[in-house]
């Protein structure tokens, strides 16, 4: 939501994929980005959780405690989100590979563009 001048401008998302051609190549390259990231995080979320160094001190052990299962939660939430995106990426990747009725000139039925998951779903 936008406020100007007074005024509330509402936009709308739609939630779709924006009509711009998309290099599913290049998606498909980022997942697999967020695919490393997402190792590189359930990695460091083990390697912290294996370091507890003890410090003597009773208030600054508990805090350094603390700390380092914060950090991997942290890191944890990363691999998760990491791992949401990639499949949202390789979805996106498998629809901007798809011809589109726009795109080839053809209108053809919402059964034949509507892909596998999709057909038969309003018959």
């Amino acid at each position: 939501m936008w406020v100007t001048a007074g005024a509330v401008v509402v936009h709308h998302y739609s939630g779709r994929m924006p009509s711009s051609s998309v290099d599913p190549a290049r998606l498909v390259g980022l997942s697999g980005s967020l695919d490393a990231l997402r190792a590189v995080a359930r990695g460091g979320a083990e390697e912290v959780l294996g370091h507890f160094p003890e410090v003597g001190d009773r208030p600054t052990q508990s805090t350094l405690d603390d700390l380092l299962e914060q950090l991997a939660d942290t890191l944890r939430a990363i691999e998760a989100e990491a791992g949401e995106l990639t499949g949202r990426l390789r979805i996106a990747a498998q629809s901007a590979a798809q011809p589109h009725p726009d795109e080839s000139g053809a209108a053809s039925g919402a059964d034949e563009s509507a892909g596998p998951l999709r057909k038969g779903m309003f018959q």
